[in-house]
């Protein structure tokens, strides 16, 4: 058998996107149906993560060039990119499909809660200042480590780090519990359980995020990157900006409309 018909780590990667989509498809199953399930998915999610952003994870999807074949059609882009970016793909179809969804139900429902009597705006607010400046250190952290300055890179991913658990101590330790207290529970009605599912689902994508955020920490603390082995970087920061975003439509989805 000739080398390259061997199966290698190579072809194994390219799985990865595969076993992604099964994590969010776990994750979303365990919402609806079987809560013990989430953890699970976010397992599955936190343990692909960590394989597509390992440094040098390009280097085993590179193709063996030869003269007479056809080379890759995106040589410009690595597939370790092309896979994040096909990731974040099906994540803005999970998304979407979910905010279309509560967008069809409000819009035929005859009435609906005032969302600013309904939610805390000023809790609403906080958080997106929170996660507006979580991405600001992470867009500097890759700045700085572009110019070799891992010291100040350390500093980034610290703040971006506290920023983020900052977002979900405030969701899940203060938000969600006055909401539950007063009544407004997951069980109560289609404004509430839309709100749960949307907000849960995007707080379970933070603290997928922060499992990121920490891995990149415990590599630049240990002398994993300098300014041009810095790839984990770029990537867990476009994951991270995506959930900012997200929740830039959630946040007058729920709080200001």
């Amino acid at each position: 058998m000739k080398d390259e018909d061997r199966p290698t780590e190579e072809n194994k990667a390219t799985f990865l996107p595969l076993i992604l989509a099964a994590g969010i498809a776990v994750l979303l199953l365990g919402i609806v149906i079987y809560i013990p399930l989430i953890i699970a998915g976010l397992v599955i999610i936190a343990a692909a993560i960590f394989k597509v952003f390992k440094d040098g994870a390009s280097e085993k999807f590179a193709q063996r060039k030869q003269a007479d074949e056809e080379t890759y059609p995106l040589e410009t882009v690595s597939k370790e990119k092309l896979g994040l970016w096909i990731f974040l793909a099906s994540e803005i179809l999970i998304f979407g499909s979910l905010i279309v969804s509560y967008l069809y139900v409000r819009v035929s429902s005859g009435s609906w809660p005032v969302a600013t009597q309904t939610h805390n705006v000023f809790l609403g607010m906080t958080n997106t200042i929170i996660l507006l400046t979580s991405s600001l250190t992470m867009i500097l952290g890759l700045y700085f480590i572009r110019l070799g300055n891992v010291k100040a890179l350390k500093f980034c991913l610290g703040g971006t780090f506290a920023l983020g658990l900052s977002f979900l101590a405030i969701k899940l330790g203060i938000e969600w519990p006055a909401l539950i207290k007063s009544g407004f529970t997951i069980n109560s009605g289609l404004p509430a359980s839309s709100y749960f599912v949307l907000t849960g689902l995007h707080a379970a994508h933070v603290a997928v995020g922060l499992v990121g955020v920490g891995y990149l920490m415990f590599r630049a603390y240990t002398g994993g990157f300098t300014s041009t082995n810095h790839v984990a970087v770029e990537n867990i920061g476009l994951y991270w900006h995506f959930v900012d975003i997200v929740w830039m439509i959630l946040f007058p989805l729920f709080y200001l409309i």
